[in-house]
């Protein structure tokens, strides 16, 4: 799963702009921040990452697209950054296999008509930090993959004391079907 990200709307939803701006480099410190928190989300595949920020008051001659330690940094220089995700998710080759990430309605709905998954900030933040793995699907929700051994075994430990209790019994079986008897 590849990630498309509005920059500064993720970093409002997370309230981490706020106190920085006005200070010297305030705005370039939130960004890295918010840079540094993604690579620890995503780990070996931050490279499926993209983030947008808007920077059209950038000073002439700067950079539009960079790679910060794998994530893959775009500035809309001379357009709004609602503007360039709309682009790149009309130009998007592979549509089912990115993820909006924003809380803006326009990107939300762009995400839709491009028939690309999309995530609210906090809900992207929630889902990414999750160990257990997911798939957004187009219409934004996520259905869990496969669950490892190791995991199933560590949620029956955790519930078995469930097995225990009268009012779920006939409910709950820890010990997987039971056998049929022929």
């Amino acid at each position: 799963m590849r990630y498309l990200i509005d920059g500064y709307n993720l970093l409002h939803a997370t309230g981490d702009l706020l106190g920085r701006t006005g200070r010297p480099h305030g705005l370039e410190n939130a960004r890295l921040a918010l840079l540094g928190r993604l690579i620890a989300l995503h780990g070996d595949d931050v490279g499926h990452v993209t983030v947008v920020f808007d920077a059209r008051n950038a000073p002439p001659g700067s950079e539009s697209q960079h790679d910060y330690r794998g994530v893959h940094v775009l500035y809309a220089l001379r357009e709004e950054a609602d503007d360039l995700i709309e682009k790149l998710i009309l130009e998007e080759s592979s549509p089912r296999q990115l993820t909006i990430v924003s809380d803006d309605h326009r990107l939300k709905d762009a995400a839709r008509r491009g028939k690309c998954a999309s995530l609210g900030c906090l809900d992207y933040l929630e889902q990414a930090g999750r160990p257990a793995p997911t798939r957004a699907v187009a219409d934004g929700s996520a259905k869990p993959q496969a669950v490892s051994p190791e995991e199933t075994q560590r949620w029956l430990a955790e519930f078995a004391d469930m097995a225990d209790d009268p009012k779920l019994k006939g409910w709950v079986e820890l010990e997987g079907p039971a056998d049929e008897e022929e």
